[in-house]
């Protein structure tokens, strides 16, 4: 279980009204909750477009990894959950090119296709551990 010390708040509204953490710092680590396509009301971002999603994705993670003191180049894993897998595998130039522009090797991945999400207008998740920095 995570300690308060150990919790980063990212969005706090979405965090209280799910109770969850949305990043957690531990033993050098930074794990992060399954990041979605939504917007500040919590609407999905890019229905039925799955690079759109995927685009909104990785800017809400480049805020939550700057918000713990990281950034793309602290990504070591990452695990996508998604709904359609052979679009998931169309759509990867899109956080291929997140890496590329923050000038970092890809993370170790895996992609998981799953019946539904969360939000019923989700087409992808993303988990991500990264490495804190010294």
């Amino acid at each position: 279980m995570a300690r308060w010390d150990q919790v980063v708040r990212v969005n706090r509204e979405i965090e209280e009204r799910f109770n969850l953490s949305a990043a957690v710092r531990s033993n050098g680590t930074l794990y992060l909750s399954g990041l979605t396509s939504i917007d500040e009301r919590m609407m999905v971002v890019g229905a039925g477009d799955m690079e759109a999603q995927i685009r909104n994705i990785y800017l809400r993670l480049e805020r939550a990894l700057s918000a713990c003191g990281c950034s793309l180049l602290h990504v070591v894993s990452e695990t996508a959950y998604t709904t359609d897998i052979e679009w998931l595998g169309r759509a990867a130039h899109v956080r291929d090119a997140f890496y590329e522009r923050a000038g970092a090797a890809p993370p170790a991945a895996t992609a998981v296709e799953v019946r539904r999400l969360f939000f019923p207008e989700a087409l992808v998740e993303l988990a991500v551990v990264a490495e804190l920095p010294a």
